[in-house]
């Protein structure tokens, strides 16, 4: 059978709305406060995962000091007079930026000479930038608060001054390269990057303010020599973000956040940098005098420098997106790269994010509260499902960073209010109908016989079982004048509170019609008129109407398409048969009435089809059997509670204790 679509029992779709944007307030309220902020960390990781490396600039080429490079030399730090030999080897190259993402502190261990030399080729190449690195407090021995005035002074010759307030990374501490490279180097920048609560690195600062000056960036410092922009001349503040000016007048927008940093759009890992050469295998070209495949490597590209040894040296290693053990060499080029690009990674403001998130939650509200179980399942399926792939595909295409965690929650935790509002209210529902039921079965007892009737030389005993709180059977004992009494049970089609109202009405046009001196085909055939009145041709009842005389010893009696009851006379069991078609099926019907003898001793069964037909797998207890019954139980001295509640013991035993699956309604009337 197919499934519905729509909930059988619905509480509302308004409810349904409400409750969703509720749910998208708490949920709002909790992004807001960060509290997803490490959940949708990892899910930018693993959409970088999902989305996979993609190929760089071919405009950026590395030079890895590897863990070859320094046992080849045999030692670390190398001597300066390598990064000298380099620089004149890239100047020769056509190299047109070249960044250090080294820090060269002190004297050179091995040549105080090859500090000069290095300041020399550095002074000589306007290309090449230095990196200086600041941080927030004195994290290390090298990192120092407030230089000398002098050196200060140097500093500020590369620092940019900034008019108004916006939101950049301050530091307290700076760690600078030694006196002569720092006089020397025409270009400064910061190799500080952003390391997330998680420890992973996904942001850099692109400037640093330090004692009121911003400092760029090693990136953004050799992607402006690289353009011939000249060196930056201003930053203006912009909504989310900041506005970069070049001498040459040219401009660019960098997002950044609210601590000052910038998300990077990550290429990759090493794969994704096609251009990679090790430090020793450069260096031999420049010694064998191979220019061409110096000029075939370097020329007209930015080439950075920088360790990427995890065995030897360890200190410029951090976790990425795509390894936990990322060189910062490579999280340089992916900044590198997406400054080249105009690749970062931008968030949707929050006011516009959480108002589209209201409007999914209002469909939401309207969709959950009035689809059925299995299409409210599959809509929460379809919607996680396609904001995922909504998600992923900006994320790819676009670079926005959808916060995924919030709209991700969304469905789900609305599903499962919504589901949880909607049990409670239909369990209260339950409750009330429970109790409205019980008022009806109360009631609906009450219409029944409270005790025997007081007639002389007449045993009756009546017993009525619904299926459900209330049923459609109805039994009844009216005493007519001294000398008769008016027998009836009835049995309205289906269960339930509808047969139940049905019930009543009989037992009304039951009394109303039932006075001395009226036969029982006469009271049919009025029941008859007014149940056609009070309902819909679809709804019938059967019914036994007797009518027994002690002093004649008779029996009169009506059947309207009830079950023949049974009738114990003389040792035999006969079948009252039926006289007539159930009421309420045909207007204009004559009822025609029989007769039987009914004397001391005789018997009298009159029960409905909860009995006969009361089921146990294939098989039901049927006529046949309640008739062997009886004439067992006739030819015994008990009274007509005794035999009716044998009969239903033995139906109970048939059924093995199953609940009825019909109204179960048994009159015995025994003449003493």
């Amino acid at each position: 059978m197919a499934r519905p679509f729509f909930r059988a029992e619905s509480f509302g779709v308004a409810r349904g709305v409400v409750i969703a944007l509720l749910c998208t307030v708490v949920l709002s309220a909790l992004h807001l406060a960060g509290a997803f902020d490490s959940l949708d960390l990892k899910l930018t990781d693993w959409r970088y995962r999902i989305r996979g490396e993609r190929e760089a600039s071919d405009s950026i080429a590395l030079i890895e000091i590897s863990d070859a490079t320094i046992e080849a030399y045999g030692r670390w730090p190398l001597s300066r007079d390598t990064y000298a030999l380099l620089i004149n080897a890239l100047a020769d190259a056509g190299a047109r930026a070249v960044g250090f993402d080294l820090l060269f502190l002190g004297d050179d261990l091995y040549d105080k000479r090859f500090d000069a030399l290095l300041a020399h080729m550095t002074a000589a190449n306007e290309n090449v930038v230095h990196s200086v690195t600041f941080v927030p407090f004195a994290a290390s021995p090298t990192a120092i608060e407030s230089p000398s005035p002098e050196i200060l002074e140097v500093l500020r010759q590369h620092a940019i001054h900034l008019e108004e307030d916006a939101p950049l990374f301050d530091a307290t501490h700076i760690t600078i390269p030694f006196d002569e490279l720092l006089h020397s180097a025409n270009t400064l920048g910061h190799a500080l990057v952003a390391v997330d609560r998680d420890g992973v690195i996904r942001r850099l600062p692109t400037f640093v303010r330090y004692q009121g000056h911003l400092y760029p960036c090693l990136a953004l410092a050799v992607v402006g020599i690289y353009n011939g922009y000249g060196s930056v001349s201003g930053v203006e503040a912009v909504s989310r973000g900041l506005n970069v000016r070049w001498s040459d007048a040219r401009s660019l927008f960098i997002p950044v956040d609210r601590q000052g940093a910038t998300s990077i759009d990550f290429a990759g890992d090493r794969d994704a940098f096609a251009r990679r050469y090790s430090m020793l295998e450069v260096l031999q070209w420049c010694t064998a005098g191979e220019y061409a495949r110096l000029q075939k490597a370097f020329d007209g590209r930015i080439v950075l420098v920088g360790s990427t040894a995890v065995g030897q040296v360890a200190t410029d290693v951090g976790s990425t997106p795509f390894s936990t053990t990322t060189p910062l060499l490579l999280v340089h080029a992916n900044a590198v790269d997406a400054l080249l690009s105009q690749r970062f990674l931008v968030r949707p403001s929050s006011a516009v994010y959480l108002l589209v998130l209201a409007g999914l939650s209002i469909v939401l509200g309207c969709l959950l509260a009035s689809l059925s179980l299995p299409w409210a399942i599959s809509t929460v399926a379809l919607f996680l499902l396609g904001f995922a792939g909504v998600d992923l595909a900006f994320f790819a295409a676009r670079g926005v960073d959808l916060p995924p965690t919030l709209a991700l929650l969304l469905a789900p935790i609305t599903y499962t209010a919504i589901g949880t509002y909607q049990y409670v209210f239909l369990q209260r529902k339950a409750r009330e109908r429970q109790k409205e039921l019980e008022i009806a079965r109360e009631i609906q007892r009450r219409l029944l016989p409270s005790s025997p009737p007081d007639v002389p030389e007449l045993d009756v005993f009546g017993v009525n079982i619904p299926a459900q709180e209330v049923g459609g059977d109805y039994y009844d004992w009216i005493p007519v004048g001294e000398d008769s009494l008016v027998v009836t049970l009835g049995d309205v089609s289906g269960k339930g509170v509808a047969a139940a109202l049905l019930m009543s009405h009989l037992r009304a046009s039951l009394h109303a019609e039932t006075h001395e001196g009226v036969s029982a085909r006469s009271v049919a055939g009025a029941m008859n008129i007014s149940l056609l009145r009070a309902t819909e041709p679809e709804r019938f009842a059967t019914l036994f109407l007797a009518g027994i005389s002690r002093k004649a010893n008779q029996l009169h009696f009506c059947n309207a398409g009830h079950n023949p009851p049974l009738l114990v006379h003389g040792g035999q069991v006969d079948e009252l048969p039926a006289t007539g078609v159930p009421l309420g099926v045909f207007e204009g019907v004559e009822y025609t009435e029989q007769q039987r003898e009914f004397g001391p001793g005789d018997l009298l069964i009159i029960y409905s089809d909860g009995i006969t037909e009361c089921p146990w797998k294939d098989k039901m207890y049927e006529d046949e059997r309640l008739r062997n019954l009886v004439r067992q139980l006739a030819g015994r001295s008990l009274s007509s509670s005794q035999i009716a509640q044998a009969i239903l013991d033995d139906v109970r035993s048939f059924c093995r204790g199953q609940p009825y699956a019909d109204d179960v309604t048994l009159v015995v009337v025994r003449r003493l």
